[in-house]
Order: C-alpha cells, then structure tokens, then sequence
C-alpha cells in the first residue's frame, strides 16, 4: 500500500504541473490562435474540470472514487494535445471570418463543404463557439466585479490575520522585542517601497491625471493615512496592518491603468533579471543529456564487452561457460535493444529540447508578468480565505468548512476564469465600456450616454469597499 505522505506529495507535484500548464499555455491559446481560440480552449479546460471535480465529488465514498481520481489527475497531461488541437482548428481564415460576420453559414456554404473534406472541420470549431463559447464570453466580461471586489474582502481578511498573528507572536513567544523590532522594519520597508511607487503614479506619463482623478486620489489616501493612525493610536490595528492596508490601496491604484501597471512589474523584472546576469555572468550549465550519451551510454557498452571478452578467458569451469553463454545469448538479443536505446537518446532529446526551447520562446512572448502576479496575488489571497472564514464562523464552523472545502475542490474552474479574465482585461481584447446612464430599456432616445471604463471604474468601487470594511472593522474591536 501507497503511504499517505506519498500520495499527498504526488498530489502537490500534479497540482504544481497543472498550474505551470495552466500558466503557460492559457496565454499562448489567445497570443499564437487569438481571440476566438483562447476563448475555446479556456472553455473547455473549464468544462473539464467542472465535470470530473462533480465526478469525484458524488462518487467520493463509492469503489469508482479512485477511477474518477485516476481520471481528473490524468487529465491534466492532456493540455498541451487540447492547446494544439485548438490552434489548429482556429488557424482557418474562414472560420474566422465566420465568426466575424457573427452569421451562421448558408446552405450553399454547407454544401461546399460536404464536397471538399479537407474544409470540413473547421465547422464543428464554428458550432462549438457559437453554442460554447459565447456564453462562456458572456459571463467573463460581467464578472469584474464580483473578481474585484470578492479581492478586497478577502485582502482585508488577510491583512487582519498577518496584523493578529504578529500581535501573538509579540506577546507570547520568547524574545518578543524582536518579534516587535521585525514588524517595524517590516511596515517601515512596505510603506517605502509603497510611497516610491505612489510618486510613480503622479510622474509616468503612461496615466495623465486630471484635476478630478487627482483630487480623488488625494481623498483617498487622506481616508487612508487616517485610518492607518486610527488603528495605531488606538491599539485596534497595528503598524503592519495600516502598512498592508497602505500598500494594497496603492496596488489597487496601479490597477486602474493597465498600462501602469504593465510598465511597473516590466521594471522589476528587468530590474531582477539585470541583478541575476550580473552575479552569474560566468555561469554556464552543462548539457547533461549530451553526457548522458557520450559519456554513460557509451563508455558502459565499451566496458560491458569489455567484461564479456576478459570473462571468456578466465573461466574455467563447465558451470561457468554454460552461464557465460547464457549470459552472452541474452546480450546478442537485447544489444539491437541498447542500440535502439543509445540512438534514441542521441537523437530524440535534441527534439525534445528543441519543443522545449519553441514553447519557451512562445510563452516568453505571451506570458505579462502582470498577469501572473495578479494571477499569483489572488490565488494567495482566496486560499488564505478558506482558512480565515471557517476559523471565524464558531457557530456555523462545520458547515463552514465544508463549503470552503467544495470551494477548494473547484479551485481550477475558478483559477481558469480568473486567469482567463486577467489576460482579457490586460491584453485590451474585452470591451471595457459600462453604461452608467443613458442604456436602460426606459430611457429616452435624446438622453445622453454616460460610459465609464468597467475595469477603472469597479477597482474605484473595490477602493472604496475595501476602505469601508476595514473601517467598520476597526469600529467593531472598540
């Protein structure tokens, strides 16, 4: 029998090979096939998991657990093949126009179809995102708010749970001034590096402010900073909270403009990745493939025939030969084998290395590091809540963490669509324009128009939300 420790530390490797598949191949879907090809396929790995997490789920207590099991970790090998079948049907121009021309195809379309095969397929593609994709489109572009928002909640919980355990660890653990030194030099490091970045908003050219956004910035964070000195003043915070708080709204800030925040996180890559070069500038890395082959492979045949041939004339004794040429016999039928084996590895591995080298240079090009560190920051940030809120439910604690746990089982649907919505928001492929006024069924066809951009617009809402909630919390500790 398979130890728990070794079936929980195969499920941690699997989960960790999801996500860099996840990672990876979501923004080389929409980069390399487009728009209508990241929406298919981001689709179906959300169809897919849907179904086998509901599998495992209802038959959990049942003998086909471990088949559903089997089935919903074995899926997770099956992205790069999904990825490639998507970009393929996906690289028809026709399929494309199709799609453009929001129509669906005529008889006459149809019947050229049936005549020539080679065009046949991209017409699944078209059905598959006219009855699939589109609702799938649909909810990803209403769902800002509820990704926004649900973020700040979870943020404010977060932040209080780092600000209570450092109240803990400085109250009852052994030599606590440190504890307290530490959460100083902690806050004093956040809030620099916050208020550099705050300057940065007010100096990059990238978002014009006017007198409008600039006075409610400097609303805003006249509400912060009080709230920050509130809490400290009056013991009900603390000077890591009011850091993380300050430091948060500044994010928040960087998340309105996209292309700010874009220019931000490509300076601290660049900056990081200038520091690397420098400390290994001499470093090479050695091709151990080609060792493997050179040297393991073929010095390990020279010194098997080697042992064979010394071994021949040594031995002397009937039961000895008779071994020895058994043992011969088996080397001449499995040595085409080793030589199939040594000339394999010469030869695949370059092949290998070669995929390798052309997905990398492919998700270098998709991949925003903005993204994924907003991608990174929520995936934190929600996982901390399903161990915040059941600690804070006593009455209802057990049902609480059951439906935590079924939160925790549908984790990939809900990291799929938040990925998928990021790399829509960045990448400017989703129409950004909400009605605030003007759109409504009764209005009047002379009223005017009031649009706002829906990203901006709901991080000022999350902004405000956020700022209200860790109020009435500082409020309740009184």
């Amino acid at each position: 029998m398979i130890s728990n420790g070794l079936l929980q530390g195969g499920r941690v490797m699997l989960t960790t090979f999801y996500l860099l598949l996840i990672v990876i191949t979501i923004p080389i879907s929409f980069q390399v096939g487009g728009l209508y090809c990241g929406l298919s396929f981001t689709v179906t790995l959300f169809n897919l998991y849907l179904v086998t997490t509901t599998l495992r789920i209802m038959f959990g207590d049942r003998g086909i657990a471990k088949l559903t099991s089997v089935a919903y970790y074995a899926q997770h090998f099956f992205i790069p093949s999904l990825l490639f079948l998507f970009l393929l049907g996906f690289s028809h121009d026709d399929l494309k126009k199709q799609i453009d021309a929001n129509t669906r195809p005529d008889e006459s379309l149809i019947n050229v179809l049936r005549r020539s095969p080679k065009n046949q397929s991209w017409i699944f593609y078209y059905y598959y995102y006219q009855y699939v994709v589109r609702p799938w489109q649909y909810m990803l572009v209403r769902s800002t708010p509820y990704f926004t928002l649900l973020e700040g909640f979870f943020t404010v919980l977060g932040i209080q749970a780092v600000g209570e355990t450092n109240r803990w660890l400085s109250r009852t653990q052994q030599g606590s001034n440190w504890w307290v030194i530490t959460g100083l030099m902690t806050s004093g490091g956040v809030i620099t590096a916050s208020l550099y970045y705050l300057y940065r908003i007010y100096v990059t050219p990238i978002w014009e402010l006017d007198a409008k956004t600039a006075s409610l910035l400097g609303f805003t964070f006249s509400i912060v900073c009080g709230l920050g000195v509130f809490g400290i003043v009056s013991g009900r915070g603390s000077t890591i909270e009011s850091s993380l708080f300050f430091a948060y709204i500044v994010r928040c800030l960087y998340e309105i403009s996209p292309q700010l925040a874009t220019s931000a996180m490509d300076e601290i890559f660049h900056l990081v990745k200038e520091t690397w070069q420098n400390q290994n500038h001499t470093f090479k890395s050695p091709d151990s493939l080609a060792f493997f082959r050179d040297r393991i492979l073929s010095n390990g045949e020279m010194i098997w025939d080697s042992i064979l041939e010394r071994t021949t004339h040594v031995t002397g004794t009937s039961a000895s030969d008779s071994a020895l040429l058994a043992l011969k016999r088996l080397w001449r039928h499995l040595k085409p084998a080793w030589r199939f084996l040594k000339y394999f590895t010469s030869s695949v591995p370059s092949s290998i290395q070669e995929l390798f080298i052309l997905t990398w240079s492919m998700a270098k090009e998709a991949i925003a590091p903005a993204v994924v560190m907003n991608l990174c920051f929520r995936i934190l940030i929600f996982y901390s809540a399903t161990r915040i809120i059941p600690a804070l439910q006593k009455k209802h604690k057990r049902r609480s963490r059951r439906f935590m746990r079924l939160l925790y089982l549908y984790s990939p649907c809900i990291v799929i669509a938040m990925y998928t919505h990021l790399i829509l928001q960045y990448s400017g492929l989703m129409n950004n324009d909400l009605c605030l006024w003007g759109c409504f069924p009764w209005s009047h066809e002379s009223s005017s128009k009031v649009l706002a951009d829906s990203w901006g617009f709901w991080n000022w809402c999350n902004i405000f939300c956020t700022m209200a909630i860790y109020a009435s919390e500082l409020w309740d500790k009184s």
